[in-house]
């Protein structure tokens, strides 16, 4: 691609994440779980990876953006321009006992990019989600009905380097910005006066920072194998925004709220994030077939909300992915496909409370998918067809599986390029 256009081009994809973050801010879903802590955690991935199960931490691709793990960026060509967004259709069946329940929503997924700044340094930025909300429910109280409701996401903007060191040896960071909020509210109505309702509102409004700092090592076994350790931290911190609480008696004849509680408290000292362990192996072969194992830890336990650290269970989860390219250069179709699978297991942060005590959320997935080639040049189209099961130990509640299907497109133009031919 020519100078000019490729300028047009990095011009377009900048406006496009700007663009994307109010939209990004706009994600929907449906889960009962969400309305604990912070929400539904997002997998931190995009593209190929999301299609299996999430692995990343040792990934490393010059045709496809690895943001799991910043030191992956240095992998891209000097001649390269990858742009990334995808957007996802998520169906929700609940159930608890004889009740059951479907909601379909869809969510813009992520934006990036990524391009060489020298031989041994990259770049890379975008917008993704980090938590979600949305759950809409009714309940029985004594002598009435309590309605909850929450919704909102906290969404993050990062900018990112990946550096090679020496021979095989890549770091990388990522510069965070987390903005967004999030609302949880509830509603009780009396069987007896059924004119007034007591209702609360808790909004927790986020703008902050954070860092994380990862690592790639590869080993050559030969000319075709190879094998590639990576290794991401992510510090804990306290986390920066505003807290608002309001209370207030809401007349249901005339539509008029009298407020009891109205409350503004910083985030600072009674909310924060833990910090996160992540390692990763990648076995390759010939360029053609890759498989990856991770394995993520995040101590929550430790982790405040609402000046308080009971609220969460320590969160771990191990995944393993695989991708398969039958032929690297080939007319065929079907072999220029990119097939991909991963599982994932994994405990996630709520500590959910109930009648028989305190329980465990469990999540266990399963994802296939495929990197398809676009005709005439090396972008991609990210197909990814994912399950979910969410359950709860040791006390079963309200069982959830999630089918999501995610539809993305890497853009893979060449940076700078200054054709011979006229």
């Amino acid at each position: 691609m020519s100078t000019y256009k490729s300028v047009l081009f990095a011009f377009l994809a900048i406006a496009l994440s700007i663009v994307a973050i109010p939209v990004c801010a706009q994600n929907n879903i449906d889960s009962p779980y969400s309305r604990y802590g912070y929400g539904s955690l997002d997998s931190h991935t995009i593209g190929a990876s999301r299609a299996m199960a999430g692995v990343g931490y040792a990934l490393q691709s010059g045709k496809q953006i690895n943001i799991k793990n910043p030191a992956s960026y240095a992998a891209i060509d000097t001649l390269t321009f990858l742009c990334d967004f995808g957007v996802s259709l998520q169906i929700d069946h609940m159930k608890e006992g004889s009740l059951k329940e479907s909601r379909t929503n869809w969510s813009f997924e992520y934006f990036a990019m990524q391009f060489p700044l020298a031989k041994w340094l990259a770049a890379t930025m975008g917008v993704i989600p980090f938590s979600t909300v949305g759950y809409d429910y009714t309940g029985s109280i004594t002598n009435g009905t309590v309605r909850q409701t929450g919704e909102g996401s906290i969404n993050e903007a990062f900018v990112g380097l990946g550096a090679y060191l020496f021979k095989g040896f890549t770091i990388g960071v990522n510069a965070n910005y987390l903005f967004g909020e999030i609302t949880n509210s509830s509603t009780s109505i009396s069987t007896i006066d059924a004119t007034n309702a007591t209702i609360f509102d808790n909004i927790i409004d986020v703008s902050d920072y954070r860092i994380e700092i990862g690592a790639q090592y590869t080993i050559p076994i030969n000319k075709k194998n190879r094998l590639t350790l990576g290794a991401v931290y992510i510090p804990g911190k306290n986390l920066l925004g505003k807290g608002y609480i309001s209370g207030g008696n809401y007349n249901t004849s005339s539509g008029n709220t009298t407020y009891f509680q109205n409350d503004t408290v910083s985030l600072k000292n009674g909310y924060s994030f833990p910090a996160q362990y992540g390692a990763g192996l990648n076995y390759t072969y010939d360029e053609r077939l890759s498989v990856n194992a991770d394995f993520t830890f995040q101590p929550w336990s430790k982790a405040k909300f609402e000046n308080s650290t009971n609220y969460f269970n320590d969160a771990f989860q191990a995944a393993v992915g695989a991708e398969f390219l039958p032929q690297i250069y080939s007319n065929n179709f079907f072999q220029s496909i990119r097939y991909r699978a991963g599982v994932s297991v994994g405990r996630s942060y709520p500590r959910i409370k109930s009648s028989n005590g305190d329980n465990s959320l469990w999540e266990t997935q399963v994802t296939i998918g495929a990197g398809i080639p676009m005709k005439r040049n090396k972008s991609i189209i990210n197909f990814t067809f994912g399950y979910t099961n969410r359950r709860t130990t040791p006390t079963r509640l309200v069982g959830e599986n999630e089918i999501r299907i995610s539809l993305g497109l890497t853009f893979n133009e060449m940076w700078f390029y200054k054709s011979r031919l006229h």
